[in-house]
Protein backbone atom coordinates (compact mmCIF):
# COMPACT_ATOMS: atom_id res chain seq x y z
CA UNK A 1 0.00 0.00 0.00
CA UNK A 2 1.31 3.37 -0.98
CA UNK A 3 1.98 5.43 2.51
CA UNK A 4 0.77 8.81 0.83
CA UNK A 5 -2.94 7.00 0.89
CA UNK A 6 -3.17 7.07 4.48
CA UNK A 7 -2.80 10.27 7.53
CA UNK A 8 -2.40 9.41 10.77
CA UNK A 9 -4.79 10.09 13.60
CA UNK A 10 -4.43 9.72 17.36
CA UNK A 11 -6.39 6.73 19.07
CA UNK A 12 -7.21 9.14 21.90
CA UNK A 13 -10.10 10.67 18.88
CA UNK A 14 -11.66 7.11 19.01
CA UNK A 15 -14.77 7.23 21.20
CA UNK A 16 -15.88 3.78 22.18
CA UNK A 17 -19.05 2.82 21.38
CA UNK A 18 -19.06 5.74 18.30
CA UNK A 19 -19.84 4.00 14.57
CA UNK A 20 -17.43 5.83 12.89
CA UNK A 21 -17.77 6.29 8.98
CA UNK A 22 -14.32 5.86 7.95
CA UNK A 23 -12.00 2.74 7.99
CA UNK A 24 -9.45 2.63 10.74
CA UNK A 25 -6.39 1.33 9.84
CA UNK A 26 -3.21 -0.37 11.91
CA UNK A 27 0.46 -0.46 10.81
CA UNK A 28 2.00 -3.95 10.88
CA UNK A 29 5.39 -4.69 11.91
CA UNK A 30 6.21 -5.61 8.20
CA UNK A 31 4.81 -2.23 7.83
CA UNK A 32 1.88 -3.11 5.93
CA UNK A 33 -1.72 -1.41 6.73
CA UNK A 34 -3.85 -3.55 7.98
CA UNK A 35 -7.50 -3.15 8.57
CA UNK A 36 -8.73 -2.50 12.20
CA UNK A 37 -11.99 -1.71 11.75
CA UNK A 38 -14.54 -1.29 8.93
CA UNK A 39 -16.40 2.02 8.65
CA UNK A 40 -19.48 2.16 10.76
CA UNK A 41 -18.33 -0.63 13.00
CA UNK A 42 -19.04 0.33 16.45
CA UNK A 43 -16.04 0.70 18.23
CA UNK A 44 -15.67 -1.31 22.19
CA UNK A 45 -14.22 -0.13 24.85
CA UNK A 46 -11.90 -3.77 24.64
CA UNK A 47 -11.24 -3.05 21.76
CA UNK A 48 -9.63 0.15 22.62
CA UNK A 49 -8.03 -1.34 25.80
CA UNK A 50 -6.22 -3.59 23.49
CA UNK A 51 -5.16 -1.29 20.94
CA UNK A 52 -3.92 0.73 24.20
CA UNK A 53 -2.14 -2.58 25.29
CA UNK A 54 -0.54 -3.05 22.10
CA UNK A 55 1.86 -0.05 22.73
CA UNK A 56 0.50 1.68 18.95
CA UNK A 57 0.36 5.28 19.76
CA UNK A 58 -1.35 5.73 16.26
CA UNK A 59 -3.91 4.62 14.24
CA UNK A 60 -5.19 5.50 9.90
CA UNK A 61 -7.06 6.38 8.20
CA UNK A 62 -7.60 6.92 4.33
CA UNK A 63 -6.45 10.70 2.84
CA UNK A 64 -10.35 10.95 0.78
CA UNK A 65 -12.05 9.97 4.38
CA UNK A 66 -10.39 13.18 5.89
CA UNK A 67 -13.70 14.97 5.88
CA UNK A 68 -15.85 12.36 7.56
CA UNK A 69 -13.20 12.17 10.12
CA UNK A 70 -13.28 16.13 11.04
CA UNK A 71 -17.40 15.78 11.11
CA UNK A 72 -16.52 12.73 13.52
CA UNK A 73 -14.41 14.79 15.85
CA UNK A 74 -17.02 17.28 15.90
CA UNK A 75 -20.12 15.39 16.36
CA UNK A 76 -18.26 13.39 19.21
CA UNK A 77 -16.26 16.56 20.55
CA UNK A 78 -17.60 16.72 23.97
CA UNK A 79 -17.19 12.77 24.61
CA UNK A 80 -13.82 12.96 23.32
CA UNK A 81 -13.20 15.80 26.29
CA UNK A 82 -14.94 13.96 28.97
CA UNK A 83 -12.78 10.73 28.68
CA UNK A 84 -10.72 9.74 31.01
CA UNK A 85 -8.51 8.18 28.81
CA UNK A 86 -6.78 10.62 26.29
CA UNK A 87 -4.51 12.99 28.10
CA UNK A 88 -4.67 16.95 28.42
CA UNK A 89 -2.44 17.53 25.25
CA UNK A 90 -4.39 14.82 23.15
CA UNK A 91 -8.05 16.47 24.01
CA UNK A 92 -6.20 20.13 23.74
CA UNK A 93 -4.72 19.05 20.33
CA UNK A 94 -8.22 17.90 19.16
CA UNK A 95 -10.12 20.82 20.07
CA UNK A 96 -7.82 22.58 18.37
CA UNK A 97 -8.59 20.66 15.38
CA UNK A 98 -12.07 20.65 15.94
CA UNK A 99 -12.43 24.76 16.88
CA UNK A 100 -9.79 25.77 13.37
CA UNK A 101 -12.79 23.71 11.37
CA UNK A 102 -15.49 25.50 12.78
CA UNK A 103 -13.77 28.72 12.47
CA UNK A 104 -12.75 28.02 9.09
CA UNK A 105 -16.04 27.27 7.91
CA UNK A 106 -17.60 29.81 9.31
CA UNK A 107 -15.26 32.07 7.14
CA UNK A 108 -15.69 30.29 4.27
CA UNK A 109 -19.53 30.51 4.15
CA UNK A 110 -19.44 34.31 5.35
CA UNK A 111 -18.12 35.72 1.82
CA UNK A 112 -21.67 37.09 1.32
CA UNK A 113 -21.66 39.74 3.91
CA UNK A 114 -24.32 37.70 6.45
CA UNK A 115 -23.79 34.59 9.24
CA UNK A 116 -26.22 31.40 8.69
CA UNK A 117 -27.57 29.46 11.50
CA UNK A 118 -25.69 26.47 10.89
CA UNK A 119 -22.53 28.53 11.28
CA UNK A 120 -23.72 29.62 14.88
CA UNK A 121 -25.09 26.21 15.98
CA UNK A 122 -21.54 24.87 14.83
CA UNK A 123 -20.04 27.64 17.18
CA UNK A 124 -22.68 27.72 20.02
CA UNK A 125 -21.62 24.02 20.29
CA UNK A 126 -18.05 24.15 19.92
CA UNK A 127 -18.20 26.70 22.94
CA UNK A 128 -19.89 24.55 25.22
CA UNK A 129 -17.93 21.61 24.34
CA UNK A 130 -14.53 24.40 25.81
CA UNK A 131 -16.53 25.15 28.43
CA UNK A 132 -16.07 21.38 29.35
CA UNK A 133 -12.61 21.52 29.04
CA UNK A 134 -11.18 24.48 30.70
CA UNK A 135 -13.67 23.77 33.96
CA UNK A 136 -10.26 21.45 34.46
CA UNK A 137 -7.63 23.99 36.56
CA UNK A 138 -5.02 20.96 34.96
CA UNK A 139 -6.46 22.09 30.91
CA UNK A 140 -4.22 25.37 31.01
CA UNK A 141 -1.05 23.85 30.74
CA UNK A 142 -1.86 22.05 27.93
CA UNK A 143 -3.65 25.74 26.31
CA UNK A 144 -0.41 27.48 27.60
CA UNK A 145 1.57 24.91 25.16
CA UNK A 146 -0.59 26.60 22.44
CA UNK A 147 1.27 29.95 22.83
CA UNK A 148 3.14 30.42 20.09
CA UNK A 149 1.92 28.77 17.15
CA UNK A 150 1.48 30.23 13.65
CA UNK A 151 -0.48 33.15 13.67
CA UNK A 152 -3.22 32.16 11.18
CA UNK A 153 -6.90 33.64 11.03
CA UNK A 154 -8.56 30.26 12.50
CA UNK A 155 -5.80 29.69 14.54
CA UNK A 156 -5.33 32.88 16.38
CA UNK A 157 -9.44 32.51 17.05
CA UNK A 158 -9.10 29.40 18.54
CA UNK A 159 -6.62 30.68 21.13
CA UNK A 160 -8.41 33.89 21.74
CA UNK A 161 -11.43 31.88 22.26
CA UNK A 162 -9.60 29.82 25.06
CA UNK A 163 -7.89 32.12 26.47
CA UNK A 164 -10.90 34.49 27.09
CA UNK A 165 -13.16 31.04 28.56
CA UNK A 166 -10.37 30.50 30.91
CA UNK A 167 -9.57 33.71 32.00
CA UNK A 168 -12.81 34.79 32.73
CA UNK A 169 -13.82 31.08 34.14
CA UNK A 170 -11.23 32.06 36.44
CA UNK A 171 -11.93 35.43 37.30
CA UNK A 172 -16.26 35.50 38.29
CA UNK A 173 -15.77 39.28 39.18
CA UNK A 174 -15.11 40.37 35.61
CA UNK A 175 -17.89 38.48 34.45
CA UNK A 176 -19.94 40.66 37.11
CA UNK A 177 -18.85 43.41 35.16
CA UNK A 178 -20.00 41.95 32.07
CA UNK A 179 -23.17 40.76 33.10
CA UNK A 180 -24.29 43.13 36.72
CA UNK A 181 -26.45 40.18 37.85
CA UNK A 182 -24.10 37.36 37.32
CA UNK A 183 -23.35 36.35 40.70
CA UNK A 184 -27.06 36.28 41.38
CA UNK A 185 -28.21 33.85 38.24
CA UNK A 186 -28.87 30.04 38.89
CA UNK A 187 -25.80 28.23 37.20
CA UNK A 188 -26.92 27.85 33.58
CA UNK A 189 -27.77 31.09 33.40
CA UNK A 190 -24.04 32.06 34.51
CA UNK A 191 -22.86 29.31 32.12
CA UNK A 192 -25.02 30.75 29.22
CA UNK A 193 -23.26 34.16 30.21
CA UNK A 194 -19.86 32.77 29.46
CA UNK A 195 -20.80 30.75 26.23
CA UNK A 196 -22.17 33.71 25.12
CA UNK A 197 -18.64 35.49 25.73
CA UNK A 198 -16.61 32.74 24.36
CA UNK A 199 -18.93 33.30 21.10
CA UNK A 200 -17.65 36.85 20.72
CA UNK A 201 -13.79 35.81 21.55
CA UNK A 202 -14.41 32.74 18.40
CA UNK A 203 -16.15 35.31 15.75
CA UNK A 204 -14.28 38.91 17.08
CA UNK A 205 -12.11 38.49 13.72
CA UNK A 206 -15.35 37.55 11.41
CA UNK A 207 -15.30 40.42 9.60
CA UNK A 208 -12.13 39.91 8.43
CA UNK A 209 -13.72 37.37 5.62
CA UNK A 210 -14.60 40.44 3.55
CA UNK A 211 -11.23 41.50 3.61
CA UNK A 212 -9.34 39.96 0.51
CA UNK A 213 -6.41 37.39 1.08
CA UNK A 214 -3.92 39.87 -0.30
CA UNK A 215 -4.23 42.36 2.40
CA UNK A 216 -4.82 39.54 5.13
CA UNK A 217 -1.73 37.79 4.14
CA UNK A 218 0.75 40.98 2.86
CA UNK A 219 4.09 40.24 4.28
CA UNK A 220 5.11 43.81 5.08
CA UNK A 221 3.48 47.49 6.20
CA UNK A 222 -0.74 47.81 4.67
CA UNK A 223 -0.44 51.05 2.48
CA UNK A 224 -2.99 53.43 3.86
CA UNK A 225 -5.81 52.42 1.55
CA UNK A 226 -5.51 49.04 2.69
CA UNK A 227 -5.21 50.38 6.70
CA UNK A 228 -8.86 51.72 6.13
CA UNK A 229 -10.07 48.73 4.55
CA UNK A 230 -8.44 46.43 7.30
CA UNK A 231 -10.55 48.93 9.92
CA UNK A 232 -13.48 47.75 8.42
CA UNK A 233 -13.63 44.53 9.84
CA UNK A 234 -15.18 44.77 13.45
CA UNK A 235 -18.00 47.11 11.55
CA UNK A 236 -18.45 44.25 9.07
CA UNK A 237 -18.44 41.34 11.75
CA UNK A 238 -21.22 43.28 13.33
CA UNK A 239 -23.03 43.25 10.53
CA UNK A 240 -23.19 39.79 9.26
CA UNK A 241 -23.75 39.09 13.09
CA UNK A 242 -27.06 41.60 12.40
CA UNK A 243 -30.05 39.46 12.35
CA UNK A 244 -28.85 36.48 14.42
CA UNK A 245 -30.24 36.30 17.68
CA UNK A 246 -26.40 36.76 19.66
CA UNK A 247 -27.38 39.00 21.92
CA UNK A 248 -26.18 42.82 22.09
CA UNK A 249 -23.35 42.69 24.92
CA UNK A 250 -21.67 40.10 22.28
CA UNK A 251 -22.11 42.48 19.12
CA UNK A 252 -21.02 45.35 20.95
CA UNK A 253 -17.75 43.62 22.25
CA UNK A 254 -17.11 42.19 18.53
CA UNK A 255 -17.61 45.62 17.39
CA UNK A 256 -15.41 47.54 19.86
CA UNK A 257 -12.49 44.76 20.31
CA UNK A 258 -9.98 47.08 18.59
CA UNK A 259 -11.16 50.28 20.57
CA UNK A 260 -8.01 51.81 23.00
CA UNK A 261 -8.41 52.95 26.41
CA UNK A 262 -7.07 55.76 25.70
CA UNK A 263 -9.43 56.53 22.69
CA UNK A 264 -6.79 55.95 19.94
CA UNK A 265 -8.72 53.11 18.33
CA UNK A 266 -11.08 52.08 15.72
CA UNK A 267 -13.62 51.98 14.21
CA UNK A 268 -15.01 54.55 16.75
CA UNK A 269 -12.87 56.03 18.93
CA UNK A 270 -14.39 55.21 22.31
CA UNK A 271 -12.23 55.97 25.43
CA UNK A 272 -12.37 54.43 28.99
CA UNK A 273 -15.35 52.80 31.03
CA UNK A 274 -17.42 53.52 27.57
CA UNK A 275 -16.08 51.04 26.13
CA UNK A 276 -17.60 47.49 27.48
CA UNK A 277 -15.54 45.28 30.01
CA UNK A 278 -15.43 42.44 27.51
CA UNK A 279 -14.33 44.49 24.29
CA UNK A 280 -11.29 45.57 26.79
CA UNK A 281 -10.35 41.62 27.56
CA UNK A 282 -10.76 41.14 23.61
CA UNK A 283 -8.41 43.95 23.40
CA UNK A 284 -5.45 42.45 25.83
CA UNK A 285 -6.02 38.88 24.66
CA UNK A 286 -6.32 39.57 21.20
CA UNK A 287 -3.12 41.49 21.37
CA UNK A 288 -1.18 38.91 23.73
CA UNK A 289 -1.47 36.44 20.67
CA UNK A 290 -0.97 38.27 17.91
CA UNK A 291 2.77 39.23 19.47
CA UNK A 292 3.50 35.59 20.68
CA UNK A 293 2.57 33.86 17.54
CA UNK A 294 4.84 33.48 14.87
CA UNK A 295 4.19 35.79 12.04
CA UNK A 296 6.14 35.80 7.84
CA UNK A 297 7.29 39.25 8.60
CA UNK A 298 7.85 39.19 12.38
CA UNK A 299 9.73 37.05 14.76
CA UNK A 300 7.52 35.78 17.88
CA UNK A 301 7.96 37.62 21.68
CA UNK A 302 8.24 35.37 24.06
CA UNK A 303 4.91 35.94 26.45
CA UNK A 304 7.01 37.69 29.00
CA UNK A 305 8.57 39.86 26.32
CA UNK A 306 4.67 40.55 25.18
CA UNK A 307 3.94 41.25 28.44
CA UNK A 308 6.58 43.91 29.13
CA UNK A 309 5.90 45.44 26.30
CA UNK A 310 1.98 45.93 26.80
CA UNK A 311 2.41 47.19 30.26
CA UNK A 312 5.24 49.69 28.93
CA UNK A 313 5.15 53.26 29.16
CA UNK A 314 3.24 54.64 26.07
CA UNK A 315 5.47 56.86 24.02
CA UNK A 316 4.21 58.29 20.72
CA UNK A 317 2.14 55.87 18.79
CA UNK A 318 1.59 55.43 15.15
CA UNK A 319 -2.04 55.75 14.13
CA UNK A 320 -2.02 54.99 10.30
CA UNK A 321 -0.24 53.35 7.79
CA UNK A 322 1.02 50.31 9.90
CA UNK A 323 -1.61 47.36 10.79
CA UNK A 324 0.70 45.11 11.80
CA UNK A 325 1.93 47.37 14.91
CA UNK A 326 5.61 46.50 15.54
CA UNK A 327 6.42 49.92 15.94
CA UNK A 328 3.72 50.69 18.64
CA UNK A 329 4.47 47.67 20.55
CA UNK A 330 7.93 48.43 20.71
CA UNK A 331 7.25 51.64 22.08
CA UNK A 332 4.91 50.38 24.43
CA UNK A 333 1.13 50.11 24.77
CA UNK A 334 0.04 50.58 28.21
CA UNK A 335 -2.34 53.10 27.78
CA UNK A 336 -4.50 51.09 24.83
CA UNK A 337 -5.51 48.56 27.95
CA UNK A 338 -7.50 49.02 30.97
CA UNK A 339 -4.91 48.64 33.37
CA UNK A 340 -6.54 46.65 35.87
CA UNK A 341 -7.85 44.17 33.25
CA UNK A 342 -4.24 44.33 31.92
CA UNK A 343 -2.85 43.09 35.41
CA UNK A 344 -5.16 40.69 35.76
CA UNK A 345 -4.35 38.95 32.59
CA UNK A 346 -1.16 38.86 33.50
CA UNK A 347 -1.40 37.09 36.75
CA UNK A 348 -3.48 34.42 35.14
CA UNK A 349 -0.56 33.89 32.44
CA UNK A 350 1.51 33.23 35.74
CA UNK A 351 -0.70 30.81 36.99
CA UNK A 352 -0.26 29.15 33.46
CA UNK A 353 3.32 28.74 34.61
CA UNK A 354 4.00 31.08 31.37
CA UNK A 355 6.92 32.91 33.43
CA UNK A 356 5.58 36.56 32.86
CA UNK A 357 5.92 37.65 36.31
CA UNK A 358 6.92 41.08 36.10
Amino acid sequence: MDDQRYMTIPPAAIVPGSLPKFKIYVLSSRGQYVLWTPEGNRITPEQLAKLSDSGLREVYIELEEEFKYQEYLETNLEAILKHEGPSDDQKAAIFSKVSTNVVRGAFETSFGGTMGMNVLRRTQTLIRNALIFVAESKSLLALAKMVGHDYQTYEHATKVLWFTVAFLSNNPDILEQIQPDYQTLVEDLRTEVLRQCGVAALLHDIGKALVSPEILNKNGILTPVEWEIMKRHPSDAVAMLLDTDIPLFVKKAILHHHEDFDGGGYPIGLEGPVIGTLARVLRIIDTFDAMTSRRPYKEQLSPLRAAQIMVGEPQERKTNGDIRGQEARDQGMRSCFDEKLLKRFIKFLGNMRLNVSL
